[in-house]
């Protein structure tokens, strides 16, 4: 999915009894939204309170009780949109200071906010598409992620997201005596049973996620060492075909990977923060897997702490990267910046296989380490901070 093209909202139409001629109205409101580049959608009240973000639309005045009673009967963030005519300003600012008042989220969008009208339409595109899937948390959190384990509860109650548990012997079950996939590239330190193994545990995971009907999957890989295996590689290559999956059981990590995946149809590179460069405001990335489509090269190497098992030590594409974070107990909180992979590969022997060095705006790096929300960061290409910021505040933020 390319959000950049989504311009559809669906909208509830609001217009008072006293107001004749209410479809005439709605037609002109409707084709000046389309002038500013967003397509508004009327759907019956029954679809708009199904949508993750709720849109009103203000026709006339004197509709202000009609919204409450909506917002009465769903509780979710609203969004509110008005034009600039038949006192449908007036009535969308009544209701909204009302709305306010009793603790709702709720925004209110007018026909001058250009933009910002179409950043929200996005918004509400990430949220319809993360609503019902099913996420795999195979093995469950590593135990080290002592901050990056909310309660699974609030993936279902914030984003309507089914966290499926899943334990690491459904895998080993699904784990075929052989694979037709073999794993290709530059070896180093590897032989045919890495490659063999990496595969079968491909075929696996794929057998797994059928079964399980997944949309995302995080793994805790590490329980995998004692079958003489890692699924780095796997996770590397089921990123390329379109499904987010991470490393270690790190839910918020898995997320913050699904939300670049829908914003920019590319996967993400899931890493930890391994140096940091004060003076050149630069932090070094690090991580054993990484999908083949963001890099520019790779190797097939032994996985870093354990010196088994199949890892992929790449070279990131350099460019634009916004680096993202979600965290707090209950995924209220954020870090994201916008920055720039750079070229230089540091190739040491001392971290994760897959390494780079990502250039922060200035500050960015003090915060990251006097605030920081946990250890995995994700790299997303391109710049998006300003629709993944407003993304945290519509549905994470408490």
């Amino acid at each position: 999915m390319d959000l950049s093209l989504v311009t559809a909202l669906p909208v509830l139409p609001l217009s008072s009894v006293l107001s004749g001629h209410s479809s005439l109205v709605l037609e002109k409101v409707l084709e000046k939204f389309r002038s500013l580049g967003l397509n508004l959608v009327p759907r019956e009240e029954e679809a708009i309170a199904d949508e993750p973000l709720p849109a009103l639309l203000f026709l006339t005045g004197g509709t202000e009780h009609l919204a409450l009673e909506f917002a009465g009967n769903v509780q979710k963030p609203l969004l509110l949109l008005a034009h600039f005519g038949h006192n449908s300003l007036p009535a969308a600012l009544e209701t909204l200071a009302r709305l306010r008042e009793e603790g709702r989220k709720a925004w209110l969008l007018t026909e001058a906010d250009g933009e910002e009208l179409l950043r929200f339409a996005r918004v509400a595109a990430l949220g319809r598409e993360l609503r019902g899937k099913r996420v795999g948390l195979i093995g469950g959190a590593s135990p080290w992620l002592v901050a990056s384990s909310p309660d699974p509860s609030v993936f279902r109650e914030k984003l309507g997201l089914e966290v499926v548990e899943v334990p690491l012997s459904a895998l080993r079950e699904r784990i075929p005596s052989d694979s037709e996939i073999l794993p290709e590239g530059e070896a180093v330190g590897i032989g045919e049973a890495e490659r063999r193994m990496a595969g079968r545990v491909y075929s696996g995971l794929k057998a797994l996620i059928a079964d399980y009907r997944l949309s995302a999957l995080s793994i805790a890989c590490f329980g995998l060492l004692s079958e003489g295996c890692t699924a780095c590689w796997a996770l590397a290559r089921l990123s390329d075909e379109g499904l987010p999956a991470g490393c270690e059981g790190d839910l918020p990590a898995l997320l913050a990977l699904w939300l670049g995946q829908i914003l920019t149809g590319s996967p993400g590179f899931l890493a930890n923060p391994a140096e940091v460069d004060r003076k050149r405001e630069r932090l070094l990335l690090a991580h054993c897997t990484a999908p083949f489509s963001l890099v520019e090269g790779f190797a097939l190497r032994t996985h870093f702490e354990s010196g088994i098992g199949l890892a992929v030590a790449g070279k990131l594409k350099p460019g634009p990267y916004t680096l993202f974070r979600l965290g707090g107990r209950r995924l209220e909180k954020a870090f994201i910046v916008e920055g720039t992979v750079l070229a230089e590969s540091p190739g040491r022997e001392d971290l994760c296989r897959t390494q780079v060095w990502f250039k922060m705006p200035k500050g960015a790096l003090e915060k990251l380490l006097r605030e920081p929300l946990g250890n995995h960061h994700v790299l997303i290409p391109g710049h998006h901070r300003p629709i993944l910021w407003l993304f945290r505040e519509v549905f994470l933020s408490d």
